[in-house]
This record gives C-alpha cells, sequence and structure tokens, in this order.
C-alpha cells in the first residue's frame, strides 16, 4: 500500500497509525488511527482527505471526533468520501465527508452528552476506569487540550464522572451512578432496538399521497427492514386511542424516527421535533424539489435528500445502518 507510512488523512497524524490495503477486489484500505478511529477509504480519496484538510477545506478536528465516535459505537465498517461520485464497496457502509460533518454536535450541552456517552460506551462495565490522559481532545468533541479538559472537568462537576489520577499521572475517569443514569436517558430510544421505527411523513389525501405511498412501500419501509428493523406508520395502525396519544406514544419507544419532510406537514415537523427531545434519533429525508421549502430551523439539520424511491432506499438504509447500527431482526427484503 503506497499510503501506508503517510500516516492518517485526517488528522495528519503518523505514530502508531496503520493503513493496511484490503485486496484489490476491495480497492479500499483501512486506516487505523488512535485518534481518528477506524474507517476505509479508496485511493483517490485518501489523497482528496489529506489534500482537503492542508487547504483548511473543513475543520480536521470536528471530522476526527465524528469519526471516533463511530468508531467507539458498535456500527458496521465505512469508507469516508471526500468525493462527488457515489460509489458502493462490499462489507462498507459509504459515508460522505459533508455528511458526516453535518453531524457536528453545535453546542456545548450536546459536547457534553455525547462525550459522557464516548465514556459510558468505552466502559464496559460499572467501575471501569477509561483513559482520558491520550487522544482525549477527538474523545470529548473539543479543538484543543484545553478545551478538552473542560468537557471532562464539567461533567466531574456535574456528577456524572470521578477523576482519577495514578502514580504514573496517567488521568483516568470513572461513571459515577448519576452518570450511568444520564447516559441511559441519553440513550433510551437506541435502548430497545426490537421495537418498530417510527416513521411520520405526510399521508393525506392530496395530490401527492400516491407518490408518498409509493416513497413508503418501494423505498422507506424496505430500506428499514433491510437494516434489520421493523417500520410503523401510525395511520396503517389499527388503535381505538385518539391519534396523537398513540403518535407519542410509539415514537417514545421507536429505537429511531425516520421524518420526511415533503409536503412540509407541521405533524412531521411536531414529531421529529418530540423525538428529538427525547433523545431519540432523527433521520430527515426529503424530495430534492421540496427541500427549497424546508423550514429554517430545520434546513440546517442534515437531511437525505433523493428524487426517486430507489435512491431514497439505497440512501435511507446506508444512514440507518451507518448512524445507528443494524436492528435485530433478519432483514426482510434484499439491498
Amino acid at each position: 500500500m503506497r499510503f501506508a507510512e503517510s500516516g492518517c488523512p485526517v488528522c495528519g497524524r503518523q505514530e502508531e497509525v496503520k493503513v493496511e490495503g484490503l485486496g484489490a477486489s476491495w480497492a479500499v484500505s483501512l486506516v487505523t488511527c488512535p485518534a481518528c478511529g477506524e474507517f476505509g477509504v479508496t485511493d483517490q480519496d485518501y489523497v482528496n482527505l489529506a489534500s482537503s484538510r492542508s487547504k483548511g477545506e473543513w475543520k480536521f478536528f470536528q471530522l476526527s471526533a465524528l469519526l471516533r465516535e463511530r468508531s467507539i459505537r458498535p456500527l458496521p465498517r465505512f469508507c469516508l468520501q471526500d468525493g462527488t461520485e457515489p460509489y458502493e464497496r462490499p462489507g462498507f457502509v459509504v459515508i460522505n465527508v459533508k455528511e458526516l460533518l453535518g453531524q457536528w454536535p453545535r453546542t456545548v450541552p450536546e459536547r457534553l452528552d455525547r462525550t459522557l456517552c464516548n465514556l459510558a460506551t468505552l466502559s464496559q462495565r460499572a467501575g471501569d476506569p477509561v483513559d482520558v490522559m491520550s487522544n482525549v481532545v477527538p474523545l470529548a468533541f473539543a479543538e484543543t487540550a484545553k478545551e478538552a479538559d473542560y468537557n471532562i472537568k464539567a461533567l466531574v462537576d456535574l456528577g456524572f464522572l470521578n477523576r482519577e489520577e495514578d502514580a504514573y499521572t496517567r488521568k483516568t475517569v470513572i461513571l459515577t451512578p448519576k452518570g450511568w443514569g444520564q447516559f441511559e436517558k441519553l440513550t433510551r430510544g437506541a435502548s430497545a432496538p426490537e421495537n418498530p421505527a417510527f416513521v411520520a411523513m405526510s399521508f393525506s389525501g392530496d395530490s401527492q399521497k400516491k407518490a408518498m405511498d409509493d416513497a413508503y412501500q418501494q423505498a422507506i419501509l424496505p430500506a428499514i427492514e433491510q437494516a434489520g428493523y421493523r417500520a410503523r406508520r401510525v395511520d396503517l395502525v389499527e388503535h381505538n386511542h385518539w391519534i396523537m396519544d398513540e403518535v407519542l406514544a410509539e415514537i417514545r419507544l421507536a429505537p429511531f424516527v425516520v421524518a420526511d419532510f415533503t409536503g412540509h406537514r407541521n405533524g412531521v415537523y411536531f414529531e421529529a421535533g418530540f423525538a428529538r427531545g427525547l433523545g431519540i434519533p432523527v433521520i430527515h429525508t426529503c424530495r430534492e424539489d421540496e427541500f427549497n421549502k424546508a423550514h429554517f430551523d430545520t434546513k440546517q439539520l442534515n437531511h437525505v435528500i433523493w428524487t426517486t424511491p430507489e435512491e431514497l432506499r439505497k440512501r435511507l438504509h446506508n444512514r440507518i445502518v451507518g448512524t445507528i447500527g443494524r436492528g435485530p431482526h433478519p432483514p426482510a427484503v434484499k439491498p
């Protein structure tokens, strides 16, 4: 592999970085970096990433932190793409740099929450110490070591962590019972993957009804099922309850929500916001010709933009597997 000695294309680190070719049939190399974690990359994207970093086209510390978070979580292997031409690689989910950067936590409280989730995931059992001395900047969603130390100290001050120093001045932290409780609150949606995913979308009797029914039956439903989950659209479920009671109950139990904003129904905005408030992951989708009508407050969020049901099915499946992980149910359809 001609990049084996060139280091990590994202953060530029060379020490302890491995770049291993997986063979011509894969056309992918696996990068293992202590700071950024593990990800696949093609030769061309390796060059693109290194060039983009040197030109300052994106903030490498943000990308490094998002990659590290993905490596910590039990998600399938993925390829990082810095080009514009879509491609597929067997055994990998392909994620574009711009899509990944759209997941950067913009507020300090959100960075603290996701730092705590990183530490809890690394701590496989209660009482296990987690090293916060090495490569802590991406672990804590920080730009500098000073900011990372602030985030760790803030979690200590909030009572979520205990901080320790051993005789060799190696710093570790241990989650407190309060910290584990907070972690449970932040991940309660994902803690029940066997429950159906909730689909919020326009399904009223307007001119778009057939198009949206097709989008659900040909794209959203098979994408969710192929990822190993079941789907639920509340208008297709028989019940005797007030409709909003049913909607809110289903969202509370869902491992994630798919919200398609085509048609821009107020109910979709409400249901997506309700789920986000509970800490349940929301995947935003919208047909390309409707995206310019999106509300300003949500337009900045990362959407799966689609033009045909087939495109939506492929992209939504990749987004689910790449950001949520595979579910517990055997796939019902072929990808």
